[in-house]
């Protein structure tokens, strides 16, 4: 979601009608644009039955029946209503400022991440800062040495821009291109070493590093723990996976088993990869359970921060590498594929206290 700009040029004073607005209007085009197709894989209807029950509780569980849209799309996708959903527009606007606050941004800066996770799970093996080329020690080096260190191992670079998000702020450098020039054009950055993936992967799909998204949130005693799990899997010809082209695969259990069926972005329903025809039923994530414990591990490390998502990759040599972390994340599919996923948090209260913050959710 693109917004952050215009509020942030607009000033405070009108950083929570924007809000209100823009999570309000987004959410009834998104109910006109997804329900039909939705509709054509799933058993449920939108009927006046189901759209009454979703308004009934809205109202009653968040105060206003404007939150009812992301309802209709979660029952559509399940095939039946189910209390404890948490609606994407009232967790973006109300819950989501409140439960992350300003930090939330912090994962923004790409550049920044390993200042605060201090893991070597991250693949970053150099920075670009303020004009300023570091190595991964963070001390003032030469980005000719560094790119004669890589040769040996690396045809390519990833690029990863500060204050980008979904994929789009990636760029893919042959070695040779990693210049003084290049990193100038592109501003505060990452560079990461490129990942060949696990076979597992590989054989759904090749040509893009798949990816696994893990939620990981603080409840009221302070525990951190797994509420959901999203395979991300690119598309053919595409050097690496971006949300508007994407498959999406939801994880629907602790041992990383996939759902049967995977969404691509207009919420179609696929029983195997669209481009590969590789189907997804029966499949165990390999290194699951150590990925999810390594997230919950450098949670810990961070827990002013109540929700994140890890994007997660699993190498050819079965290590786990923290591609990226997003203190921002959405929770729309995993609420419509394996919700309700944030019971006993209580989220529903801050509807009564609204905090309300600058930050936007990304998927």
């Amino acid at each position: 979601m693109h917004i952050r700009s215009t509020i942030e040029n607009a000033g405070k004073k009108v950083v929570k009608p924007a809000l209100s607005l823009f999570y309000g209007y987004c959410d009834n085009k998104e109910v006109m644009r997804l329900a039909p197709t939705i509709q054509e894989y799933s058993s449920q209807k939108l009927t006046p039955k189901l759209k009454k029950i979703a308004d009934e509780y809205s109202i009653d569980v968040f105060g206003s029946r404007r939150y009812s849209p992301w309802l209709y799309i979660y029952a559509l996708v399940r095939g039946k209503f189910q209390e404890g959903w948490i609606p994407d527009n009232f967790y973006g606007e109300f819950v989501l400022p409140k439960i992350n606050k300003e930090l939330g941004m912090v994962s923004d800066f790409k550049s920044f991440s390993n200042v605060v996770l201090k893991t070597e799970a991250l693949p970053d093996v150099a920075f670009y800062i303020d004009g300023i080329f570091y190595d991964k020690e963070l001390s003032v080096a030469n980005v000719d040495d560094l790119r004669e260190k890589l040769s040996a191992s690396n045809r390519a670079v990833f690029v990863k821009k500060d204050c980008s998000d979904r994929g789009t702020g990636v760029i893919k450098l042959a070695i040779d291109e990693l210049n003084e020039d290049n990193l100038q054009r592109i501003g505060n950055c990452v560079i990461q070493s490129s990942i060949k993936q696990h076979e597992f992967f590989e054989e759904i799909i090749s040509g893009s590093v798949a990816t696994v998204r893990i939620i990981t949130v603080k409840d009221k005693s302070g525990r951190i723990d797994l509420r959901a799990a999203t395979l991300r899997l690119g598309r053919k010809d595409t050097a690496w996976v971006r949300s508007d082209n994407s498959v999406k695969v939801a994880i629907i259990n602790r041992n990383g088993e996939l759902d049967e069926f995977g969404y691509t972005q207009d919420w179609r329903r696929w029983s195997s990869h669209p481009d590969s025809g590789v189907s997804f039923k029966n499949r165990l994530i390999p290194k699951f359970k150590e990925a999810v414990e390594l997230c919950i591990g450098l949670h810990n490390k961070v827990p002013h921060i109540s929700i994140i998502g890890w994007d997660i990759a699993v190498s050819d040599k079965e290590q786990i590498e923290i591609m990226e972390w997003n203190a921002e994340c959405g929770i729309n599919f995993a609420e419509a594929t394996t919700g309700p996923c944030f019971l006993g948090l209580d989220w529903e209260k801050y509807k009564k206290n609204p905090t309300f913050s600058n930050s936007t959710v990304t998927a």
